[in-house]
């Protein structure tokens, strides 16, 4: 479903903080790393030919294909993710161990070289007292086919993840920096088209705030921000959705203001039902917020107040670690600092719009072996319910996986060990 993250390609390579050693490209009998400086010449060689790359991860390589986007990428075959070494960033889940399998083909459409259609389930025009048809009731002849919708939530996880944002290597340490979140993800809305919109067009990320070119980058904020004002009337007005780490999250006479990182000048405002029914249903992941433990990223569906303030229409928050790597509950944090801290390769399955994350692994360890090796957190916080959930989940993936249960283990225990590397 997703191409070769070119999030990891670049902080693996030698301008970033390293290279992925697994990785090398066979191209018409010759080997290219992913930096090789003659790698473009040879790919725009074989470009729109029937030769295709394969990637060396694994013994005989795995076919891939060669895209054009600002320059040539080497992309995953359809339905080939698996088929690569856990290490590659070209390994991909089977859809049914994340919650994107239940998206694809209804909320999340792979239109091949045409890129990806999401549906979504909020709008980003709004339309003020239309009023619907009146229909005389008449008797059901038909059965229409309920289609799935990504919410904001599910689009901030598909975003996260078409970035490569929930892996990890070790040599990205002190690399994923929040102007590399932000190149990546906007990097990720290019190839994505909803409601007839490419959806970088209605994705606003705010740039590295610098006090030295505070004017200037607050005039390129309005100017990423004018949709929001382009053809407002009183019945018609665009939406535009705001993505970035959570500053400040404080009460009004009206509601709340909310503040994004790297945003001084635009401040967002909650109305006061709205406010009270995020703070309940945000609830732990502001408490863990406001204990310092762990980055908010909120995503915001946003509509202009005037020119320099903006109401919030729909809110999403996802706890993330200081590596940006997304978080579920609190046991999560400290797994995560463990693996960073062992320097291990891992990815976080994400849940999407699943209800609950029970069914997934919490992690999976992806430099144990062959195949990834499952992470599980049982929690003495889960309910009845979702625990029962996550028990008959761990009982099914057998006895090779890796739990902590956190009742009976006050500290994360040992980690499967790591493989031997493997070398070309």
């Amino acid at each position: 479903m997703f191409p070769p993250q070119r999030a990891i390609a670049a902080l693996l390579s030698p301008s970033g903080p390293a290279r992925v050693d697994e990785q090398r490209y066979l191209i018409n009998g010759k080997v290219y790393a992913p930096d090789h400086p003659g790698l473009q010449e040879a790919l725009a060689r074989v470009y729109d030919t029937p030769a295709r790359p394969r990637c060396l991860c694994v013994d005989g390589g795995v076919e891939m294909y060669v895209s054009k986007f600002r320059d040539f990428v080497i992309k995953r075959m359809p339905e080939s993710g698996t088929r690569h070494a856990p290490t590659c960033p070209s390994f991909e889940l089977p859809p049914n161990e994340s919650g994107l399998g239940q998206l694809l083909g209804d909320a999340i459409i792979d239109r091949g070289t045409d890129g990806v259609e999401l549906r979504l389930d909020f709008p980003l025009t709004r339309y003020q007292g239309r009023s619907q048809p009146y229909r005389r009731p008449e008797a059901t002849v038909e059965v229409a086919v309920a289609r799935k919708q990504l919410s904001l939530r599910g689009l901030l996880h598909y975003l996260w993840e078409r970035a490569g944002f929930n892996r990890w290597y070790p040599r990205m340490q002190g690399k994923r920096t929040y102007a590399v979140v932000r190149r990546f993800l906007l990097e990720a809305c290019e190839e994505v088209q909803t409601k007839g919109l490419r959806l970088s067009e209605r994705v606003f990320i705010p740039e590295r705030f610098q006090l030295e070119r505070a004017g200037e980058i607050a005039i390129r904020h309005r100017e990423a921000l004018a949709p929001l004002l382009l053809r407002r009337t009183q019945a018609r007005f665009n939406l535009m959705i705001a993505l970035g780490e959570l500053k400040t999250f404080s009460p009004t006479a009206a509601g709340h203001r909310l503040m994004l990182k790297h945003l001084p000048e635009g401040p967002l405002f909650l109305d006061g039902s709205t406010s009270e029914r995020a703070k309940r249903l945000f609830e732990h992941e502001l408490v863990a917020w406001s204990n310092g433990r762990v980055r908010l990223v909120t995503a915001c569906l946003i509509r202009a107040k005037n020119e320099h303030s903006y109401a919030i229409e729909a809110l999403a928050l996802m706890t993330a670690s200081p590596q940006w790597i997304p978080l579920e509950c609190a046991g999560e944090s400290d797994v995560v600092a463990k693996l960073v801290a062992e320097e291990r390769v891992f990815m976080k399955p994400l849940r999407y719009d699943t209800a609950a994350s029970g069914p997934f692994p919490n992690f999976l360890l992806l430099d144990a072996g062959a195949r990834p090796v499952a992470l599980d957190i049982v929690s003495s916080f889960l309910g009845d319910a979702e625990r029962a959930t996550k028990l008959s989940a761990i009982a099914a993936r057998g006895p090779k996986g890796w739990v902590w249960d956190t009742a009976r283990d006050a500290a994360v225990p040992e980690l499967p060990p790591r493989a031997l590397a493997r070398t070309h």
